[in-house]
């Protein structure tokens, strides 16, 4: 009789056991799990973070450039010019000092049929512990000038001077002299008047 208890109480002892054992594995596999999830999770973040600080260093340079680009220009062209040259772009490129250095960034315009306004993409991307991660950021940078505007104002101001200028002498001191039109004085202000984060727009970014 005895045995037979011992030989139960045998049996009973390796099923808790087990029982036991494969509770203790489940459990250990749910935290290396979680574990793994937690790491990924602060990997995707930093890597995230460091991917939009390079772009929002790459877009303090668009600011300041459409900045200074607004000082040396007065019309359409001009600024589109410019804004579409390599020396824009390169000025842009150019970022110094900082401590993203495992993260890439590449600029490149984007040809769009819209006449007032310049298209950027800037591609940044970062490797961190066999991971890696790139986000794209679309800028807009809208040209604050009517197309010709400004050049047909002065000529029609010129054409006007020449009717009424028949003296030649008066003619020549009236063209030393040009006087800028009241229109054109006022969109020359409202020129000076614009904030340059009201041009360079980010409208969007897509994670890959």
């Amino acid at each position: 009789m005895s045995r037979k208890n011992n030989g139960s109480i045998l049996i009973i002892t390796v099923f808790v056991f087990l029982f036991v054992n494969i509770i203790a594995i489940n459990c250990s596999a749910l935290i290396l799990s979680n574990t793994r999830y937690t790491r990924y999770d602060y990997e995707e973040v930093y890597m995230k973070e460091q991917c939009l600080g390079k772009i929002e260093l790459i877009y303090s340079n668009i600011l300041k450039e459409v900045d200074k680009t607004l000082t040396n220009t007065n019309d359409y062209d001009s600024f589109k010019e410019y804004i579409v040259s390599d020396n824009f772009l390169n000025t842009i490129n150019n970022i110094q000092d900082d401590d993203l250095n495992n993260t890439t960034y590449q600029i490149n315009r984007t040809d769009l049929n819209d006449k007032n306004n310049i298209y950027y993409e800037i591609i940044s991307k970062t490797t961190y512990n066999k991971f890696s991660k790139q986000i794209v950021a679309y800028v807009k940078i809208k040209n604050p000038f009517q197309e010709d505007s400004l050049s047909e104002n002065k000529d029609n101001s010129q054409d006007v001077e020449d009717s009424e200028e028949s003296d030649l002498n008066k003619l020549k001191s009236s063209d030393e002299n040009i006087e800028v039109s009241q229109k054109e004085q006022e969109k020359i202000k409202n020129i000076e008047d614009i904030n340059c984060s009201d041009l360079v727009i980010m409208f969007g970014y897509k994670e890959e």
